[in-house]
């Protein structure tokens, strides 16, 4: 059964093979390393009937993409191989790559988008760390005008970036988010 996942249909590897394995039993399904080394895999799925090639798939996975790449590169790169050459045989939903290549692919995009988002959070709290530590000091006095003043010498990129919840890096506690969010319009 198909996994939709952004209103197209992926089928998983395993689920490929299952239905490889049961409608063509006189066919062979084989795997060549093409190559590795410290950072890549790189592997070679062929669909055989006898001696004759019926289809190919290749996949390239690189160590440093993941946590289970770190340690099992070279069989997610079969299996994506694998995956692929079925594909290319037939045996797809309506796309080409898998459901698990998909999945992996869109957590690794998430991934790079939360550091870069964590990192840019980062050094705006550094660069603009005299103004915010100002700036928490004037919010506990309530001296609004000091805060607000504080919070315009910091750009509007680097506010966006500080703006987040203190869980996910930004600076301002909760109670300090609300006061900045509802301080006095005369300050």
């Amino acid at each position: 059964m198909p996994v939709e996942i952004y209103n197209k249909d992926y089928w998983t590897v395993a689920e490929r093979i299952a239905k490889f394995r049961d409608e063509f039993p006189d066919r062979s399904i084989e795997t060549q390393l093409i190559s590795h080394d410290p950072e890549k895999v790189i592997m070679k799925a062929l669909i055989m009937e006898g001696e004759n090639i019926i289809s190919t798939g290749y996949s390239e996975e690189y160590r440093d993409a993941s946590a289970i790449n770190k340690t099992s590169a070279m069989e997610n790169s079969e299996t994506s191989a694998v995956g692929r050459a079925l594909a290319f045989f037939g045996l797809a939903g309506t796309e080409i790559a898998s459901a698990d290549e998909v999945a992996a692919a869109i957590t690794q995009q998430r991934e790079k988008e939360l550091y870069a988002s964590f990192h840019k959070t980062t050094q705006a709290n550094r660069e603009n760390n005299k103004s915010l530590l100002a700036m928490s000091g004037f919010l506990a006095e309530e001296n609004w005008s000091a805060a607000k003043e504080a919070w315009h010498e910091i750009s509007v990129e680097d506010k966006n970036a500080i703006w987040k919840a203190t869980t996910k890096g930004g600076w301002f506690t909760t109670a300090e988010r609300d006061q900045i969010k509802n301080w006095p319009s005369d300050a």
